[in-house]
């Protein structure tokens, strides 16, 4: 799953667990907004590190302050106590594909096949050059590893999978044997 950060959780707010959130995300702000309008419960979980390991986090409720800041509730959180335990956390969301491709760094870790549905390799890297980004792709070539450069672009993009963690591109001519 990949995960990106979309609000800061700044401090409590009254004593029944309320959060106040600095938002970082437009994509966020908009789900708030439309939590508050319809007045239910978000569907999508958002999620809070702990030991390592993001924690599923619903929002019951959201009131917008001002700016980037708003008023949640967790369904899980209903005391001070609780809701002091996560101040001054990061909070994330399952990224989109639109967050993936503002992001290149979430790309790593993705197997990228060719037009035919070939393994290339696995992304290691994203090389970013003046107006030109590259996939850093490790590949098996006999019994060692070797790194590969792959032009990165839109255009070259025949469909992209996250959830199965597979890019499929065009790959130029000569660059993988």
């Amino acid at each position: 799953m990949n995960i990106t950060s979309c609000a800061q959780i700044a401090k409590t707010y009254g004593k029944d667990g309320e959060i106040l959130l600095r938002v970082e995300s437009d994509r966020f702000s908009e789900m708030l907004e439309e939590c508050e309008e319809e007045g239910k419960e978000l569907e999508e979980p958002v999620f809070v590190y702990f030991d390592g390991l993001p924690v599923p986090f619903f929002i019951s409720s959201a009131k917008h302050r001002s700016n980037n800041a708003w008023v949640v509730t967790f369904s899980t959180v209903r005391d001070l106590s609780h809701a002091e335990e996560i101040v001054g956390r990061d909070l994330y969301l399952e990224a989109s594909e639109a967050d993936v491709f503002n992001d290149l760094d979430l790309l790593v870790g993705f197997a990228v096949v060719d037009e035919n549905g070939k393994p290339a390799g696995i992304v290691s890297k994203v090389v970013e050059y003046p107006s030109n980004i590259c996939l850093e792709i490790r590949r098996q070539s006999g019994a060692s590893d070797e790194e590969v450069l792959l032009p990165f672009h839109e255009d070259l993009v025949v469909s992209f999978d996250q959830e199965n963690r597979i890019i499929a591109m065009k790959i130029p001519g000569g660059l993988i044997s």
